[in-house]
């Protein structure tokens, strides 16, 4: 069964790693670390970004999706629920949007998709900044349009119809 998922949204990515260096996957599903809870049918959980990019987190809109990519894998595509930023206490890290997880690779992630695979291209994006994949060079030199893209993504994720 193949899951379908409308990927017009799709218009940034980012790239995630867990703030204490011995866990080595961030937004992850085990029973130490917890991040990504099921409080309604889909799971949502809070996409994170550091102090200083308070400009960054506020940039993608309601309903927009953003490809999650970590340790040159990609791990999640979610979905913005709000459209503001939120603040916490949580050190570096006290920027915050609400996401609902829409997709997620298959355990072991060392297994899952590599982000060059996935992208079509070799992807050289650091920081934990939201990307707009309309502003990323490669991908316009690969692809004629977003929603080219986007098909692209579908078909290497299995969202297709």
């Amino acid at each position: 069964m193949t899951l379908e998922i409308d990927l017009s949204p799709l218009k940034w990515t980012k790239n995630v790693n867990h703030p204490d260096t011995n866990i080595y996957w961030a937004y992850q599903h085990d029973q130490e670390h917890d991040q990504v809870r099921y409080p309604f049918l889909v799971p949502e959980f809070n996409l994170h970004w550091r102090k200083e990019q308070v400009e960054n987190a506020k940039k993608p809109n309601k309903g927009d999706l953003i490809l999650l990519r970590q340790r040159t894998k990609v791990t999640h595509l979610v979905k913005f629920l709000d459209d503001h930023a939120e603040f916490t206490e949580n050190g570096d890290y006290s920027i915050y949007r609400r996401v609902q997880l829409l997709w997620m690779a298959q355990r072991p992630w060392d297994s899952a998709p590599h982000q060059n695979d996935v992208f079509g291209f070799e992807v050289e994006l650091q920081g934990g900044k939201a990307i707009e994949l309309d502003h990323i060079t490669d991908l316009a030199e690969h692809f004629t349009t977003l929603t080219a893209f986007q098909e692209h993504i579908a078909q290497k994720l299995g969202l297709g119809k």
